[in-house]
């Protein structure tokens, strides 16, 4: 971790925060602390090692794949953490029409292969198009089906140590049994929750149970998910499954998170462009649809009224007041918390730009200008009753860009699942063997979390009202690496993380025009630059009016471990105070971790 005094300086922000910690440039992959010796004495190498070969496979009692993100994302996450090559597979997949207002029911592909970016095509991923399984079941052809399967995955597996292997929805369960069995996998059992009992969840897992006893597939365990009552099923649950002869490997909660529907996610489901926005704002939910039909007004007392809602506004391109009145409030520290804005078409003209043009002059000078966070604007093609009559129908899935609920599903992986009971399941089918050696991207970054875990250090982010500094600090309490100090005015940087959907309420907001121990850094300035002819009163400017001095100084005092900047700030104006005050042995222009 960090030793003696460190200040950073990088034009990346969350890279620069990341550097600061000791942790690899990366969207925070999620850190899960080893359990037991287990993991290092059970996880094999096999692309580059015995030649061994290690794989899981995912079947749902229901045949509801969609449900399964969670704990997919997490199994790929955790043993990317401990093994060179792990890769995903689906046996059937591929090009499944997304229809109107909803996803891709096979989009865990794209998911996976974004999220994780393994250097080959995502074709490799899957076994058969669903299009053609769906044909040779129906023409009574399942050997074929079966033997294609298998020859796909085998080529797959040869270039992985470890492959999450995801059952399929088409035809029977027992067809889902089949395929495991072609490519000797042992399963694991998922099952929903919601809505159901303790007495059908059992009864549900028992004949899934039966059907892979009968294919000679052995069980490392049962997984549920949407569980609403946790606690208390999970208990029960438990029990009533070791009496069975399964092993309880954990239960994802009914996540709000995951439930609710983001703004990133609109564009695809309403084939909408975005007009204005980054994907720091588009990254985050709506708790509400609005159709601002009203006068400006009106619409703005509703949502002062609605008090926490954060409402996603649709109207028609010709409601330019509404457009320019959402704007101007979200600049206002005072505004209502809008998440975004949907323009639907106005009807008329067909080319009618409705000053399309004007707006978008508008928006390019604001995306250079102003430096806080900007709402989200998008625009669709369709007439504002089709639009709404989507959105309706509209759930929440996990797209390869939203960044927050992917970072979610690994946090829940960790926090729910039993992963040591999962490794001691393979181990005992004989899956694992010895422990690889080659320590990869994601070995090398899961090394330096933990020791981040371990002995969380405090930063200072001087750059406390930018919004991508926002997102990295909330996301660094989150995780529990570092203590953090954002400096600034505490009302305007708690109004930009309202805006971003950022928790920050762990983090420590310090302004350093009010800041009541600033005497002591002004002496401290005035120590250091003793002989330079500096006045008291040029060191309190200093102090008080440069940020990056402040969290210098606060380095210099030992009131914060390091410090990052560099987002908004030059090179010279980061690094500047650090040499006139700690000079060069504790400071670091630059961090770059180069993961081959």
């Amino acid at each position: 971790m960090l030793t003696g005094r460190l200040v950073v300086g990088l034009g990346s922000p969350v890279a620069s925060h990341l550097g600061a910690l000791g942790v690899a440039k990366s969207h925070l992959l999620s850190c899960l602390p080893t359990r037991s010796g287990l993991l290092s004495r059970s996880l094999s190498s096999g692309s580059n090692g015995s030649g061994k070969h290690s794989s899981v496979y995912i079947t749902d009692t229901d045949g509801n794949v969609n449900a399964n993100t969670p704990l997919l994302l997490g199994l790929v996450n955790y043993f990317e953490r401990h093994l060179p090559f792990v890769g995903y597979f689906a046996p059937i997949g591929g090009s499944a029409n997304p229809g109107s207002g909803s996803h891709p029911m096979d989009r865990h592909l794209r998911l996976v292969h974004d999220t994780f970016e393994p250097k080959y095509d995502v074709k490799q991923m899957m076994g058969v198009p669903e299009e053609e399984a769906v044909r040779l079941v129906a023409a009574g052809q399942r050997a074929e089906l079966l033997d294609r399967v298998y020859a796909a995955f085998a080529a797959f597996r040869e270039m992985h140590d470890m492959v999450i292997v995801h059952g399929t929805s088409v035809g029977s369960g027992k067809l889902d049994a089949e395929i495991a069995n072609a490519i000797s996998s042992p399963a694991i059992i998922t099952c929903q929750a919601k809505d159901r009992s303790v007495a059908d969840l059992r009864r549900k897992v028992l004949l899934k149970k039966a059907l892979l006893d009968d294919h000679k597939i052995p069980q490392l365990g049962v997984c549920l998910n949407k569980v609403v009552n946790r606690n208390l099923i999970v208990t029960e649950i438990h029990n009533k499954l070791q009496e069975d002869g399964l092993n309880f490997l954990g239960a994802f909660p009914d996540d709000p998170v995951l439930r609710a529907v983001r703004v990133d996610e609109v564009l695809p489901a309403l084939e909408a462009q975005l007009m204005l926005g980054s994907n720091v704002t588009l990254d985050q939910e709506y708790s509400a649809v609005y159709v601002a039909s009203q006068r400006l007004e009106e619409l703005l007392e509703l949502m002062t009224t609605d008090g926490d809602t954060r409402p996603l506004v649709v109207t028609s391109r010709d409601r330019l007041d509404i457009v320019m009145g959402l704007l101007a409030s979200q600049v206002s520290i005072a505004g209502p918390n809008v998440a975004g804005i949907l323009l639907a078409h106005a009807g008329g003209a067909p080319n009618r730009t409705y000053a399309h043009s004007l707006m978008s002059r508008m928006f390019e000078g604001l995306s250079k200008g102003y430096r806080g966070s900007l709402l989200p604007i998008l625009a669709t093609n369709l007439t504002l009753y089709d639009a709404v009559r989507r959105l309706d129908r509209l759930r929440g899935a996990v797209l390869p860009t939203s960044t927050r609920k992917i970072q979610h599903c690994k946090n829940m992986f960790d926090a729910c699942m039993d992963a040591a009971s999962l490794v001691a399941g393979l181990a005992k089918e004989e899956q694992l063997i010895t422990a690889a050696r080659r320590v990869t991207p994601k070995m090398f970054a899961h090394s330096i979390k933990s020791k981040c875990l371990a002995n969380p250090q405090h930063i200072v982010l001087p750059e406390g009202s930018e919004p991508r500094v926002l997102k990295a600090a909330s996301e660094v309490m989150l995780r529990g690496l570092a203590r953090i100090t954002l400096l600034g005015d505490p009302v305007a940087v708690a109004a930009e993380a309202k805006k971003l959907g950022a928790d920050i309420s762990s983090c420590n907001v310090v302004d350093p025009k009010t800041y009541p121990g600033v005497d002591k850094y002004v002496e401290r300035l005035l120590e250091a630059r003793r002989g330079k002819n500096i006045t008291p009163e040029a060191a309190y400017d200093a102090v008080t009016n440069d940020v990056n001095m402040f969290g210098v100084m606060m380095v210099a005092a030992g009131d914060a471990a390091g410090m990052v900047s560099g987002a908004i700030h030059t090179t010279a104006a980061t690094i500047r105070p650090a040499m006139q005050v700690l000079k060069t042995p504790n400071l670091v222009s630059s961090v770059f971790f180069m993961c081959l």
